[in-house]
């Protein structure tokens, strides 16, 4: 929603707000009956950009969840194969992903025994 469209017209509403309230004050019907129009024609305008934000914004939501739904993560990107020029920025300790072998994992063979490291 950009807000900044809005706020010329926020600020014309406040001009005519207090405007007629002094129109009020004053006893003035005309005047109040004129700025009464502005600000109705300003607010319906604001309402209508408001309510279309807000109906933009609704349809741009397609991950919302409902009560008692599960939350399901989509994912659009695949991931690419590891590049092995990029060895040496792997932190050590790293274990890749099944797609490089098994040759950059630590392995501690035990056998199922227990061995202190």
């Amino acid at each position: 929603m950009d807000l900044l469209k809005m706020n010329p017209m926020a600020r014309k509403l406040t001009v005519h707000t207090d405007a007629f309230n002094k129109a009020l004050e004053s006893s003035d019907p005309f005047a109040a009956q004129q700025h009464l129009n502005e600000i109705m024609k300003f607010a319906g305008y604001l309402n209508e950009d408001i309510h279309s934000a807000v109906v933009k914004a609704e349809s741009e939501l397609t991950t919302v969840v409902q009560p008692g739904e599960a939350t399901i993560l989509k994912m659009s990107k695949t991931g690419a194969k590891f590049d092995v020029s990029q060895r040496n920025d792997v932190l050590p300790g790293t274990i890749m992903s099944a797609r490089t072998g098994n040759g950059m994992r630590k392995h501690y063979g035990t056998f199922g025994r227990y061995s202190p490291k």
